[in-house]
């Protein structure tokens, strides 16, 4: 809001700027609903979201599937695109069924609770956001669900620095990821290399494994498997595939992690053009079993220096006839770091495919099963 200053005198204008700063800061909300969203948003969203909805720094940037990052829910991004129904829905149902990974909560927080986290991120909106998203959506007439007051997220019950100490000492010089909170009060989890490990608050005891919500049937674990998954797949260049597009309209992609000495690749390979057909795309990554002492070794590092990989490809794996070029160019070390990428992701044989939403298949699979999992979201 914009006031002339010419023509009102210093004190009508510090009053009419009080109004303005008043009007702004009228919330649908109050102080103990945004303690009780505080808990529930970090139990259950900031995991994905952060601990104050600002999510990360390249979540407006695609991978190279298409697929984006979760969005800041602090007003930085297009929540407040969004009516308290909307809002509320997208929590409810989860982006599964549209192909996210974001899980449904219907089943686990109540109309109230998903208000109150709700009225939690929008505490961090600027006001001049908040007053749009007011505006825009008549919020002055919402009336919120009743809840009784919890108590206030104790600091102690989020880890330290030193959580994972203990692990970090027990495993040696392995790279441990900092603690994050889960569902399950008390425990958070963590990484090191492609496993996950569950550590209670004081860092003494672990377990490693799968987390799974038996009351939502949702496997956390493999949630947060995915998105690792499709992080690490957005830093690796388009160039740096071996490509097979889909023909027509792309329906699908899949990533395969392979070996041209690998029998079961070559007959996955055979199968390739009818995936083409079906409209999904296949980008293969370098894993050379046994790594540089494995028998595909010097073949990936020759068809990754090829002008042309996805032909050098089906010289490679017999479909083609021709020759490959030596492997010593500066690309070859593109076979070395496709090896660290699979072990990074959990690949332990090949082929080792993974879909856009970092799902992983593992194995050869006939392509008429392997299409319908291919186009079907879970």
């Amino acid at each position: 809001m914009k006031f002339k200053t010419t023509l009102i005198s210093g004190s009508l204008l510090l009053i009419s700027s009080s109004f303005a700063f008043a009007v702004q800061t009228q919330h649908w909300f109050d102080q103990q609903t945004v303690n009780n969203g505080k808990n529930i948003f970090l139990q259950n969203c900031a995991s994905c979201h952060g601990d104050n909805g600002e999510a990360s720094n390249n979540w407006q940037q695609a991978d190279s599937n298409g697929q984006y990052s979760p969005p800041p829910l602090n007003g930085s991004a297009h929540a407040w695109h969004h009516s308290m129904d909307t809002l509320k829905q997208t929590v409810r149902d989860g982006g599964q069924k549209l192909g996210g990974v974001m899980p449904a909560f219907a089943d686990k927080l109540s109309e109230a609770d998903i208000e109150a986290a709700i009225s939690f991120f929008q505490s961090k909106w600027p006001d001049d956001i908040y007053s749009k998203w007011s505006k825009r959506f008549q919020i002055q007439n919402f009336k919120p669900v009743k809840v009784a007051a919890v108590e206030p997220v104790k600091t102690e019950t989020f880890p330290d620095s030193n959580i994972t100490k203990l692990l970090q000492m027990r495993l040696g010089g392995v790279a441990v990821s900092a603690a994050k909170p889960t569902p399950v009060e008390g425990m958070y989890q963590t990484q090191f290399g492609s496993k996950y490990a569950y550590l209670t608050s004081d860092g003494r005891y672990v377990f490693i494994g799968d987390l799974i919500d038996l009351k939502n049937a949702s496997n956390l674990t493999e949630l947060s498997r995915r998105e690792s998954v499709t992080e690490q797949f957005a830093k690796v260049a388009v160039s740096d595939f071996a490509i097979f597009p889909a023909k027509g309209e792309e329906k699908a992609s899949i990533s395969v992690f392979t070996d041209t000495s690998c029998p079961y690749c070559k007959k996955l390979h055979e199968e390739v053009p009818k995936l083409q057909d079906a409209g999904i795309t296949v980008r293969y990554l370098p894993f050379p079993r046994g790594g540089t002492r494995g028998p595909g070794y010097n073949t990936l590092k020759q068809v990754w220096c090829a002008k042309d990989k996805a032909e050098a490809m089906n010289i490679a794996k017999n479909v083609s006839v021709g020759d490959l070029p030596a492997g010593d160019c500066a690309e070859a070390s593109l076979v070395d770091r496709g090896y660290e990428l699979g072990n990074s992701v959990g690949v332990t044989g090949t082929p080792s495919i993974f879909k856009s939403n970092g799902e992983k298949i593992d194995g050869y699979v006939p392509f008429k099963q392997l299409i319908p999992r291919v186009l079907t979201s879970k």
